[in-house]
């Protein structure tokens, strides 16, 4: 399996593994949330591109832009001040920015990613409700101005309505319980090679309402 196609298959979140995670967060009083973002596991093939553009691969977090596959995540450690985690090796390598925040609504915890494939840039997120009473580990650095902190480059946001999802991005690439899956996938030719970029942006949702959001790209030969 490609590296394109291991990262697409990390985020199809058939798996239960995330919706365990944000179930745990939201139904246990005081539960405590891992300093570490949620495990994925792997299915044997990723679903088939059906978005015609990117939709998401940026992301501004206190006003500092972030652009996947360009921003080093050293660079966001220090303008953030946050602290770097990371496991695995090889192709299991990642490395991790957690935050903390809160809208008018509850709290939340974002997770900047940086996988193997990334060579030190950032890759992926995860933003995440979790519950008011959730523990949070120290390491996850609290965001000033947390009201506003997490800016998207499109109309989502946690909290907002299936129906105004579906009214941004369209019908999904696949549909699974509570879960709306995207993919895009489009050729490109970099220094004269061809290569394959994806994006792919996963939608958790809780009672009709958006619950986690996540979004990566990658790109390969």
């Amino acid at each position: 399996m490609s590296h394109l196609r291991g990262m697409s298959v990390l985020f199809f979140v058939t798996c239960a593994a995330f919706a365990q995670t944000a179930n745990r967060s939201a139904s246990s009083e005081g539960a405590r949330v891992p300093w570490q973002p949620p495990a994925w596991n792997f299915l044997t093939e990723p679903p088939k591109a059906t978005v015609s553009k990117e939709m998401l691969v940026s992301l501004q977090v206190s006003n500092v832009a972030i652009y996947f596959e360009k921003t080093k995540m050293d660079d966001v450690r220090v303008r953030l001040r946050g602290t770097i985690g990371h496991s695995g090796d090889a192709g299991d390598y990642v490395e991790w920015l957690c935050f903390r925040g809160t809208d008018p609504k509850r709290r939340w915890v974002l997770w900047l990613e940086s996988g193997e494939i990334d060579g030190g840039m950032v890759g992926s997120f995860q933003w995440q409700r979790v519950a008011n009473s959730a523990v949070l580990d120290p390491r996850c650095r609290t965001l000033q101005d947390t009201s506003g902190a997490i800016k998207l480059p499109v109309a989502l946001r946690l909290g907002m309505a299936e129906t105004e999802v579906l009214k941004t991005l369209g019908p999904p690439t696949v549909s699974h319980g509570d879960r709306l899956i995207y993919v895009h996938e489009h050729q490109e030719s970099i220094r004269g090679e061809p290569y394959t970029s994806e994006n792919i942006v996963s939608i958790l949702l809780r009672d009709g309402m958006v619950w986690a959001i996540e979004a990566s790209k990658t790109t390969t030969s």
